[in-house]
């Protein structure tokens, strides 16, 4: 099978849009799902959405978005194409939950009979300024890590922003090839 190659990246436009028969999205923890998935607007698109929590303390939040593609020879999900840039979620001290997401598009067409089956990565960290104690830029204030997580795409989940169709919250999304076409009957 051929590995799809991306052709654009191109950020998601979010509502708030409650699931039923899902539970809520966790506030205490971070959490990754797949809200958007090849939909007649955005054919052969995966967007991913994910929330962060704070944590009450002077730092900032950030997410970056992986999307991964299941390869069936190695029975394994792997990265495709570069993630996003850190995308900034906003104050650890201000906020008890930042979401964000981020699409993946321009993936090329599985071939005719065949399909792909995608799902996210995402990575979090929160950063702190400090001041840099050694070194030429001694006094400075720099952003540093003090803590990461990272989480794979889940379903299910309800109050996830941003779905289409309405709702939308998922663990992997397939993107299928066109059918293939029945075999032409010799005539008689």
């Amino acid at each position: 099978m051929r590995r799809p190659s991306l052709v654009a990246l191109l950020a998601v436009t979010a509502v708030l849009v409650p699931a039923t028969g899902a539970s809520a999205v966790p506030k205490d923890r971070p959490w990754a799902t797949i809200n958007v998935c090849d939909t007649s607007k955005k054919r052969n698109a995966v967007g991913i959405r994910a929330g962060i929590p704070g944590n009450g303390r002077r730092q900032r939040m950030y997410m970056r978005f992986q999307l991964q593609w299941f390869d069936t020879a190695k029975r394994r999900y792997v990265d495709i194409g570069p993630p996003s840039t850190w995308i900034r979620a906003g104050s650890a001290r201000r906020l008890k939950l930042a979401q964000r997401g981020f699409t993946f598009g321009g993936i090329e067409d599985p071939p005719a009979g065949a399909r792909f089956k995608f799902r996210g990565h995402v990575s979090f960290q929160w950063r702190a300024l400090r001041k840099v104690r050694r070194g030429a830029g001694r006094g400075r204030v720099r952003e540093v890590v003090v803590r990461r997580a990272a989480r794979v795409t889940r379903g299910r989940l309800r109050g996830v922003r941003g779905g289409k169709p309405p709702r939308r919250s998922d663990a992997a999304c397939v993107v299928e090839g066109p059918a293939v076409p029945p075999a032409e009957q010799p005539a008689s």
